[in-house]
């Protein structure tokens, strides 16, 4: 090869290199992530909402319809009692709720009773918003339960994303887009029903 032909083989393959490495860079972090999807129950969402429940130290932000179905982990002991002992345990954490629908809610009679200054909920002006993703996301994107169903569905399409081992900016990438929209929809929500 001539001088030029290996300049230009060089310059071809550290182009190319460079912005491989900076993608693997970048998404590297992201085989670190566990997630599990799939399709759940009440049952099964109770559960999952108290692995992410047990998660939380400092923040836990729910977005749900909130409405009063049978089985709702709202109403479930199990779940009330996982959030009671992390607020017990955990004495920094917050917890917000923000909801579609007002319901009385056996979880948020309780949180309002013996957390009231560790919990808020509030709810959508304007009841459920089309193509509604649910979602229950601890400290920021440690780990959250993301789920989408038609009103009043048992069943739900779900992605349990375990992000504790993982940086913050991939924290963001998978979580941020619902934080976000949480705090804007949280600070234009009512605090009772109108």
């Amino acid at each position: 090869m001539t001088p030029l032909e290996t300049t230009i083989v060089a310059a071809i393959i550290a182009f190319g290199a460079a912005p491989a490495l900076a993608l693997w860079w970048w998404m590297a972090d992201s085989l670190k992530m566990k997630v599990q999807s799939g399709r759940n129950d009440d049952d099964a969402a109770v559960r999952t909402f108290v692995r992410v429940v047990d998660a939380a130290k400092e923040s836990l932000v729910v977005h749900d319809d909130g409405n009063k179905m049978a089985d709702t982990l709202y109403d479930n002991n199990d779940a009330i009692c996982a959030v009671r002992r992390q607020l017990e345990n955990e004495k920094a954490l917050r917890i917000r709720f923000l909801f579609n629908e007002q319901a009385d809610l056996a979880m948020v009679r309780a949180l309002r009773a013996e957390f009231p200054s560790r919990t808020e909920v509030r709810y959508m002006r304007n009841g459920r918003p089309p193509d509604d993703t649910h979602y229950k996301i601890a400290d920021g994107g440690t780990i959250g339960h993301l789920s989408d169903h038609e009103p009043g569905q048992p069943e739900r399409h779900f992605k349990l994303l375990d992000c504790l081992a993982t940086k913050p900016r991939s924290r963001t990438r998978v979580f941020g887009k619902y934080l976000k929209r949480f705090e804007q929809d949280f600070g234009s929500a009512r605090t009772m029903a109108a």
